[in-house]
């Protein structure tokens, strides 16, 4: 983080928008404010108390016949096993990494991911317990960029309709971006292919676990969450 910030600016705040370090830049910040590794601190404030008995940085013996296989495209339409180490991700996830990324690198279960998902869908709170002030959930899921910014964000990664909060897309226009449902819906998806919307104002939550490399937000993920979304709200 502290290499980051010598490094020269590619715009000044403000002017456009670009996926980047940030939340591997704010790990290195509670690490310091916390006085804990990130890991522990995520154990102590999140895992913990939202009984996410699975989620961690890497799989301990006795749990790792559960890890399913990471693939990758094998050029032909196929898939084949993917043996590389990128973000901190392979193929074991064995070992307790030295460096723990805020932007990547737990493991977890559909299970743990929907105690999360719910807890920000509930402002902040789980089965009773407070877990983030509701100002702060409000903070991470409300659209943030001005005009400039938009237009960046709008170039990446087929975000179009989308505005961007702290760390979650927002979806600002339904008539552009390709997708059924409401304003004010956010989530956020990963280079494996995981997915999460939550949608408050229709009370939807929407979880899509996959293992592949370069997913991000596939196709199957949009007709499937489509698919999901109309139906509940027919009923």
């Amino acid at each position: 983080a502290n290499k980051l910030g010598r490094c020269p600016l590619a715009f000044h705040p403000g002017e456009n928008w670009a996926y980047g370090a940030s939340a591997d830049v704010l790990a290195a910040v509670i690490e310091i404010v916390s006085g804990m590794k990130y890991g522990e601190f995520l154990e102590k404030e999140i895992f913990e108390p939202l009984g996410m008995k699975d989620t961690a940085f890497y799989v301990p013996t006795e749990k790792r016949e559960r890890l399913a296989n990471t693939y990758k495209a094998d050029g032909k339409g196929g898939l084949i096993i993917y043996t590389g180490n990128n973000l901190g991700i392979n193929q074991s996830m064995n070992l307790d990494p030295a460096y723990e990324a805020g932007g990547a690198g737990l493991v977890s279960t559909i299970d743990d991911y929907a105690k999360f998902s719910l807890m920000l869908m509930n402002g902040g709170s789980y089965e009773g317990r407070f877990i983030m002030h509701p100002k702060t959930v409000k903070y991470m899921t409300t659209k943030a960029l001005n005009a400039d910014q938009q237009k960046g964000l709008e170039t990446w990664l087929e975000l179009e309709g989308h505005s961007y909060g702290n760390l979650m897309r927002v979806l600002a226009d339904t008539s552009k971006a390709g997708t059924i449902g409401s304003p004010y819906e956010y989530g956020w998806d990963g280079w494996l292919g995981c997915y999460f919307a939550n949608c408050p104002t229709d009370h939807l939550n929407f979880l899509f676990m996959t293992q592949r490399t370069d997913a991000g937000t596939m196709e199957i993920t949009r007709k499937l969450r489509n698919i999901i979304i109309s139906s509940c709200s027919e009923s």
